[in-house]
């Protein structure tokens, strides 16, 4: 029985996925959870001793973004030192290795003789030099003076990005007598793909991931595919006790859920020009229109995305919210709704969301549209069990079906796994840590 440190730091993909493979490796090993803020069912959930018998103790910390950063950087690293001398973990488990938390937890845990696993915990929608792009255009249009050319607006953006680079790469870790995380991997510019900083393994949930981890430049030796939680059959079980049975949240033949997602602007594939916060707004109150029209006797959800405040953030949007559609409390989770829903859609640009629906209840509708031809809004294209939509009419086509109870659902196809679950992967590191 190894000792494990799990550290997550986004709530939502830890209630989606994360919690998953917790439970997994809780069953066989002791585990002290490393978490910040976390739903009220959730918690009550970690409480209970027969679905976590491992989990010896949950420690809440704060990631030193916003704010005065200089004392939320002492107070995380003190946290996590004082865990790891106190703890004396086998294996860290964490989301990556490039982001403040996580590179503080692993340098410490490797000096401790831990071994480090980066989980993928979230969709990857494509590789670092994509999103590094999609971050630079979006901090230029939205944050930049608009008077100024866009060559330097594009220019400022990076030298911003390297201003921060100085800040968390250098300056924090030295103010709490750290010496500085080398090297041009960061979350500053966009890199995802762990393993190219102090984790000593990757693990992603399918081929797809390996290949993009690969293309960023992780060694192909470090990476292990071991699927989503959803798909491992105990895990699943788990998930439908502790949240898809809740509340009555069973599937209605007649219910739709339309994912919003927070960003207000977009740009189109090919030359990069901008989609204005007018125009994605009207884009989107028309295609809400189009799917409530053609059905109009289905019950339409509006789950914003929780980075959003709250409702009025999206009912302003609308100069006259459809009778059949309901915008909901951003803070709700998505699970509730995508387990009582018939039909899950998704707007640009992709989430963790619709990749979770479709390993949540197999054989349900997902919708990915991508109608105004965003740049990289088109990850789910020929993705299994997830239909993407870049026209109208293929939009009106499907939703004439959907009305008409003709229209036959894509096909999920499940991983090949190199693990079965990541309790299997975390006694395989084990053994090989204490030979």
């Amino acid at each position: 029985m190894s000792k494990v440190l799990f550290l997550s730091t986004d709530p939502s993909t830890f209630r989606a996925i994360a919690i998953g493979y917790l439970y997994e490796i809780a069953q066989k090993h002791r585990v002290a959870l490393l978490i910040e803020k976390i739903d009220s069912h959730t918690e009550k959930i970690l409480g209970e001793r027969d679905l976590f018998p491992g989990l010896e103790d949950i420690i809440f910390f704060e990631s030193p973004f916003h704010g005065d950063i200089f004392a939320k950087n002492r107070r995380l690293h003190k946290i996590l030192k004082e865990t790891v001398r106190r703890y004396k973990p086998d294996i860290v488990v964490a989301p990556s290795d490039i982001w403040p938390a996580e590179m503080y937890l692993m340098r410490l845990a490797k000096k401790a003789g831990a071994i480090t696993v980066a989980m993928q915990f979230g969709f990857r929608i494509a590789e670092q030099q994509k999103l590094f792009l999609w971050s630079c255009l979006m901090n230029a249009h939205t944050r930049m003076p608009r008077f100024l050319p866009f060559g330097i607006r594009m220019m400022l953006v990076k030298l911003k990005k390297l201003a921060g680079y100085v800040l968390y790469h250098w300056i924090l870790p030295l103010s709490v007598g750290e010496m500085p995380f080398l090297g041009k991997v960061s979350f500053l510019f966009w890199y995802e793909s762990s393993g190219l900083r102090d984790a000593d393994y990757g693990t992603v949930f399918s081929k797809r991931e390996y290949e993009i981890y690969a293309k960023d430049g992780v060694p192909p030796e470090k990476i292990r595919v071991i699927g989503h939680p959803l798909e491992h059959k105990h895990t699943r079980e788990f998930f439908g006790k502790a949240y898809f049975s809740q509340g009555g949240n069973h599937e209605n033949q007649k219910t739709l859920t339309i994912m919003w997602s927070e960003e207000k602007t977009g740009f189109r594939e090919g030359d990069y020009s901008l989609i204005s916060a007018i125009d994605m707004r009207e884009s989107r109150i028309k295609q809400v229109a189009l799917i409530s029209e053609k059905l109009a006797d289905w019950k339409i959800f509006i789950k914003p995305n929780p980075f959003i405040k709250d409702v009025s953030e999206v009912s302003k949007s609308f100069r006259h919210v459809p009778a059949n559609v309901r915008i909901v409390d951003p803070k709700e989770p998505a699970d509730v709704y995508i387990e009582k829903s018939a039909v899950v859609v998704g707007m640009p640009p992709p989430s963790t969301t619709l990749f979770s629906a479709q390993k949540q209840r197999a054989g349900k509708i997902i919708l990915a549209l991508n109608l105004d031809k965003e740049f990289l809004a088109d990850a789910y294209k020929n993705f299994p069990g997830i239909t993407y939509i870049s026209t109208k009419q293929e939009l009106e086509e499907i939703l004439e079906k959907i009305s008409r109870n003709t229209y036959e659902p894509q096909n999920s196809i499940v991983s090949a796994l190199d693990f079965s679950d990541s309790n299997e992967l975390i006694e395989h590191l084990y053994a090989k840590h204490i030979r």
